[in-house]
């Protein structure tokens, strides 16, 4: 803007990668993968991008948890390793609701879990291609100023793991 006075605040500095011409980014990163289900696949533009993030929100008993076990599901049945992690129902929950919706997978892996720290270690220990925390308002850390599900905690988590995954790490958190 003309005339408009400038920071002195913050000064240029090194890029991570030159600009380049649109048209020369390459796709191949961004390709979706299928989520196994077509419906889903349509309503994310095709299906799941690697590196990207999906909330999930609804109300109450609309089956968001039953959703994500089942894509988690496919997703380990087409033999890629899936990482569940409950912050709102145990483990043997999530076992018998995945018994009773034929979910059950060597690559699905499931834990449950409430701290930040705890969380990054299971994802260190798995290795997933695919993540769901569910929910993320269930998730805290007691080195973040506030209470789990509170603003500052869900922004801080949501942070911590995008910037720890890798580019090939899918994300669906449930709010």
């Amino acid at each position: 803007v003309a005339g408009a006075a400038r920071s002195t605040r913050t000064s240029p500095g090194p890029v991570s990668a030159p600009a380049v011409r649109i048209s020369e980014v390459g796709l191949e990163d961004a390709a979706a993968t299928s989520s196994g289900i077509p419906e889903l696949d349509r309503v994310l533009g095709g299906g799941v991008v690697p590196g990207a993030v999906m909330l999930l929100a609804g109300e109450p008993g609309v089956g968001k948890s039953t959703l994500l076990l089942e894509v988690a599901a496919r997703w380990a049945a087409s033999g890629r390793r899936t990482l569940y992690v409950s912050g709102e129902e145990s483990a043997a929950q999530v076992r018998l609701r995945a018994e009773r919706t034929s979910a059950l997978h060597d690559e699905l892996f499931l834990a449950a879990e409430t701290d930040l720290g705890g969380l990054l270690t299971h994802i260190d220990d798995v290795g997933p291609s695919l993540l769901i925390v569910d929910s993320v308002q269930t998730i805290g850390s007691s080195q973040i100023e506030g209470v789990p599900g509170g603003v500052t905690q869900v922004r801080e988590v949501a942070g911590t793991v995008i910037a720890r995954e890798q580019t090939y790490v899918h994300t669906f958190y449930k709010k």
